[in-house]
């Protein structure tokens, strides 16, 4: 078997974490010192050691238990929607406040605070959950894609009322990317197209609706619809048309990020001489880092992330079409669709294609929950290239086989 595209796998995301971390080191080290960058070096370590695992595992296995990691997961988003809801409660806030294992952050409950500073974020585990159930369904269902109730509406009830609880969560971006991962998988498994189409088309408008409706049409809307944050979401997309006219108030990040990039050229100002870390675009580190790398190291910078993330994604959807059954090919379908989503939702917010949300770049941002999720995706498309390989191993000794037992006047004739 060609091990061309694992290969490509592992350089290039050994190559985007070893430039996450020098960049880390730049836009952080003003602010933390090294603790950041200590951080990001602890969950980068802890995430090899879960690929390195998960690679071992044979991912049927993992397939196997899909619905109890996928329920695990959902318990989660749970535990935190309940929280954030009750924070949205008049007079609840306190009380949301001291809710076990939670605490708010920038008034949303996304996160798992598991003590000592560590925290994980459930959402980024569901697109993985999801995943591996999905891929387990469509195989086992193959023959009945074609089918209403078992080819399309079982799984969009559980993949819908997963995406529903990260939504209750405060988490609008990350529903909508892991919405994405499902539409993906549905067109790999084989769900024709009539159901899938309209998906896309409905994408495909509220893109155009985002980009081509008035704000004044907008604000209207924000004001009529009772819905907890309406308002707050409206004024972001209103905001990134024209961040300069705003950027005391919603348009703030994005007008200094689009700063940020502009000023740095074609090669940059000079690694660690970001103007805009120090005084201007706050946590540099996290979701707008490719914004300093933009100005430290120039638009040359920019396009080799973008390029890597555009190779990465190819060379996953390769392995994908070489996976030795239909469950391997969803699999590496679906973590590539994460991944691309992922790098294409963050690269569009921080240049101001999209509204700001908080998405991460993959391996290059900060962010623990980020890490762990994408090393356990990488750790299952190495899963799926090893059992590929065996595969293909077995084969050719079948081959063999058969072919040492054939008489040598039946090889000549046949052969």
């Amino acid at each position: 078997m060609n091990r061309f595209p694992q290969t490509m796998i592992i350089i290039l995301v050994t190559a985007l974490a070893a430039f996450g971390v020098t960049m880390l080191y730049s836009t952080s080290y003003d602010t933390f010192g090294t603790s950041k960058l200590k951080l990001q070096l602890a969950w980068l370590i802890l995430g090899i050691m879960v690929i390195v695992v998960v690679r071992l595992i044979d991912y049927h296995r993992l397939t196997r238990y899909s619905p109890w990691i996928l329920g695990a997961v959902s318990a989660a988003l749970l535990y935190l929607a309940g929280a954030h809801i009750l924070s949205k409660v008049p007079g609840c806030a306190g009380l949301a406040a001291h809710i076990p294992f939670t605490g708010g952050v920038k008034g949303a409950y996304r996160w798992l605070n598991l003590g000592g500073g560590v925290r994980l974020q459930p959402s980024e585990f569901v697109k993985i959950g999801l995943i591996l159930f999905l891929a387990q369904y469509f195989a086992r269902h193959a023959r009945f894609m074609g089918e209403f109730r078992r080819g399309v509406l079982e799984p969009v009830a559980i993949a819908g009322g997963v995406m529903v609880l990260v939504l209750a969560g405060g988490s609008l971006s990350v529903s909508v990317i892991t919405g994405g991962v499902v539409v993906v998988l549905f067109f790999v498994g084989g769900v024709r197209m009539r159901y899938v189409l309209p998906v896309f088309v409905l994408i495909i408008g509220a893109f155009l609706s985002v980009k081509l409706v008035d704000n004044s049409t907008l604000e209207k809307i924000g004001k009529t619809v009772h819905y907890p944050g309406i308002v707050e979401r409206l004024s972001r997309v209103t905001s990134y048309r024209d961040p300069e006219a705003v950027q005391e108030g919603d348009g703030y990040q994005l007008w200094f990020s689009q700063l940020a990039l502009g000023s740095g050229g074609w090669d940059g100002l000079g690694f660690t001489n970001s103007r805009m870390k120090k005084h201007y675009l706050p946590e540099a580190h996290t979701d707008f880092i490719l914004s300093i790398v933009g100005e430290e190291l120039g638009y040359a910078a920019v396009a080799g992330v973008v390029g890597a993330y555009l190779t990465l994604t190819l060379m996953v959807f390769l392995l994908a079409s070489r996976a030795a059954d239909r469950e391997g090919s969803l699999i590496c379908a679906g973590v590539g669709a994460s991944l691309g989503l992922h790098a294409f939702v963050n690269i569009s917010v921080v240049s101001g294609f999209l509204p700001t949300t908080g998405v991460t770049a993959p391996f290059i941002s900060y962010g623990g929950s980020s890490v762990l999720a994408s090393a356990i995706g990488v750790g299952l498309l190495l899963s799926v290239a090893r059992q590929t390989e065996r595969h293909h191993l077995e084969r050719e000794l079948q081959d063999e086989e058969e072919s040492a037992a054939t008489p040598p006047l039946l090889r000549t004739l046949f052969h």
